[in-house]
C-alpha cells in the first residue's frame, strides 16, 4: 500500500525547491490526478517542522505572492498550485501518530495519511473515523469537513471528533484552537477546505476502541430501474439503525476496472450497473447481522436486476483499501475530474431522483462512475463550525480518462449532468470546489451558509488581513466568476 502519490521519493523535509531543477518537477507532480496542469509555484518548500513553515510564508510575504498548502495533493482541481505562488508541502509535517493513553486522543500531521490513520491506530486497538480513500492526507480530509466512515451516527470528522488544532498563521505565529483557546480559528477551520488563512501542523482527534469491519454488497443491472432502484436503497438505509452503519452506492459500468484496453469508451452493449454496500462495525458477525437486517429482502418486482447479492461478511481494512485503490487508480497517466452536489432535503425524492440520473447514469468513459454517499447529517451545528450545509447525500461524479484527446467529452458529459443536478443541490462540497477557469459547476454554488460565510470571511479578514491565503476569494460574496488560482 502506498504512502505517497507516486512511487517515486519525495523531498527531504525542509529544503527549498526552485523552478528548473529535477527535484522541483518531480514535487510539481505529486498529485492524483496526472493531467498537466500549467500552475508553477515560484518556489516549493517542503516543511518538517512548524518554524519551516514560518520560513515558508516569510518568504511568501517578501516576495509579496500568495500561498498554497498541499497535504497529499488528492484534489483533482489542484487549488494549492498557485501560479508564481510558493507552494507550502505538508506531507512530512509532523508525520506520526501518536496516542495519549490518559486522554485516549491521537494527535497527527497534516500529511498522515488514511492507511496510514488506520495502521497506527488499529495497532493500539483504537478507532476514529478516517476517510474512505487510502492516500488521502488528513489535513486535507478533516478541514474540509471529514465525510468519514459511519458519519451517519458519528457526524462529520472534523465537529465531532476533532478537539484541538495546531495553526501557523500568515504572521508565522504557532497557536493552539480549540473549544476554549481561539475559538474563532477553531470555527473557521473546520469546513473552510481549500479556503482557510492558516497551516495547520497538528490534529488532535479522540478515539473509540476499534471494532470489526462488517459489509454486504448488492450488484444490480440497472436498466430502466434507475428510479426504483436508488429508492429502494435509500428506504433501506433509512431503515438501518444509524449507529456503527453506513451505506454507499455507485454506478459504474464492468468495463470500469479493465486497465489492459486501450479503448476508454465504453461499449454500446455495456450495462450500466448499480453496485450497493452497507457497512457495520460490531464485535461479532451476528451482531453485524442483526444491523445490517434491513437489507435481508430485496423486492420481488426488483429481483431480477439482481446480479449479485453477498450475505453480510467480516472485511479486513486492507481488502476495504485495496478496493478503493481499484476504483481510483494512481497510474501514470489517468486523469481526473470531479463534480458533485450536496441535495436539498426538503426536495420531494421524485424530484431529486429526476434531476440526478444524468449524473449518476451518463458516465463518459470506463474509468468514470458516479457515486452517492449516505451522510444522513441534515443540521450542522453553525454556532460550532463553518461547516454547516446540510449533507443528506453525496452525490458525485469521478470522470476518468487517460487519453488527452477525451478531457472535452468528460468535461462536457459532466457540465451538462450537473446542470439538472444542480437545481435540486443545497451546496457542493468544498473539497469539490474548484476554483479554477474551466470548473465544471456554477461559482455562486454554495459550500457554506450565507450567515457562516459572513462570519468566517470577518474572521479571516482578522487573521490574514493581507490575503496571503488567497483560497477565500471564491467564496466571498458577490463573486460571478472563476479563475482565483
Amino acid at each position: 500500500m502506498p504512502d505517497t502519490p507516486s512511487s517515486s521519493l519525495p523531498a527531504a523535509a525542509g529544503t527549498v525547491l526552485h523552478r528548473g531543477t529535477p527535484e522541483y518537477d518531480l514535487s510539481h507532480a505529486q498529485y492524483f490526478n496526472k493531467e498537466d496542469t500549467a500552475r508553477f509555484p515560484a518556489e516549493i518548500h517542503v516543511v518538517r517542522t512548524s518554524a519551516d513553515v514560518s520560513r515558508a510564508l516569510a518568504r511568501a510575504t517578501e516576495l509579496k505572492v500568495p500561498v498554497g498548502v498541499r497535504a497529499g495533493g488528492h484534489l483533482p482541481s489542484k487549488p494549492s498550485l498557485i501560479q508564481d505562488g510558493i507552494l507550502v508541502d505538508v506531507s512530512q509535517l509532523n508525520h506520526e501518530v501518536a496516542y495519549d493513553g490518559r486522554t485516549h486522543e491521537v494527535c497527527f500531521g497534516p500529511g498522515v495519511r488514511v492507511f496510514e490513520a488506520w495502521k497506527a491506530t488499529d495497532a493500539l486497538g483504537r478507532f476514529f473515523p478516517f476517510g474512505h480513500a487510502p492516500d488521502v492526507a488528513l489535513g486535507g480530509f478533516c478541514l474540509a469537513g471529514g465525510q468519514g466512515f459511519f458519519m451517519r451516527g458519528w457526524g462529520a470528522t472534523v465537529t465531532e471528533w476533532i478537539v484541538r488544532l495546531e495553526i501557523v498563521m500568515a504572521d508565522g505565529r504557532a497557536l493552539t484552537a480549540s473549544r476554549t483557546e481561539n475559538q474563532d480559528l477553531f470555527w473557521a477551520a473546520r469546513g473552510a477546505g481549500q479556503a482557510f488563512f492558516g497551516v495547520v501542523t497538528r490534529f488532535w482527534s479522540k478515539t473509540v476502541p476499534k471494532r470489526r469491519l462488517f459489509g454486504r454488497t448488492f450488484v444490480f443491472r440497472v436498466g430502466d430501474r434507475f428510479e426504483d432502484l436508488i429508492a429502494f436503497a435509500l428506504e433501506r438505509n433509512n431503515a438501518t439503525p444509524k449507529r456503527f452503519t453506513e451505506s454507499a452506492m455507485c454506478t459504474m459500468h464492468s468495463e470500469i476496472f479493465d486497465s489492459q484496453s486501450g479503448d476508454e469508451s465504453v461499449p454500446q452493449s455495456s450495462p450500466l450497473l448499480l453496485c450497493i454496500n452497507a457497512s457495520a462495525y460490531a464485535d461479532t458477525l451476528a451482531e453485524a447481522k442483526t444491523m445490517l437486517s434491513a437489507w435481508d429482502q430485496v423486492p420481488g418486482d426488483l429481483q431480477s436486476n439482481v446480479l449479485e447479492a453477498n450475505p453480510v461478511a467480516e472485511v479486513s481494512w486492507e481488502e476495504f483499501f485495496q478496493d478503493q485503490h481499484r476504483w481510483n487508480p494512481q497510474t501514470p497517466d489517468q486523469k481526473w475530474v470531479i463534480n458533485s452536489i450536496l441535495n436539498d432535503p426538503s426536495v420531494p425524492l421524485p424530484k431529486m431522483l429526476e434531476a440526478i440520473k444524468p449524473a449518476l447514469c451518463n458516465l463518459p468513459t470506463r474509468s468514470s462512475y458516479g457515486c452517492l454517499y449516505m451522510c444522513d447529517t441534515v443540521a450542522p451545528d453553525e454556532n460550532d463550525a463553518v461547516f454547516s450545509i446540510p449533507q443528506q447525500y453525496y452525490i458525485s461524479t469521478f470522470g476518468g480518462w487517460k487519453s488527452p484527446s477525451l478531457r472535452p467529452q468528460v468535461q462536457d458529459t459532466l457540465r451538462e449532468s450537473y446542470k439538472r443536478a444542480d437545481s435540486v443541490a443545497c451546496g457542493i462540497y468544498i473539497a469539490d470546489f474548484d476554483q479554477s477557469i474551466d470548473s465544471l459547476h456554477s461559482p455562486e454554488i454554495k459550500v457554506w451558509t450565507d450567515s457562516a460565510r459572513d462570519r468566517w470571511m470577518e474572521i479571516r479578514k482578522k487573521w490574514d488581513p493581507q490575503g496571503l491565503f488567497p483560497g477565500y476569494k471564491a467564496f466571498a460574496a458577490g463573486v460571478k466568476q472563476k479563475g482565483s488560482l
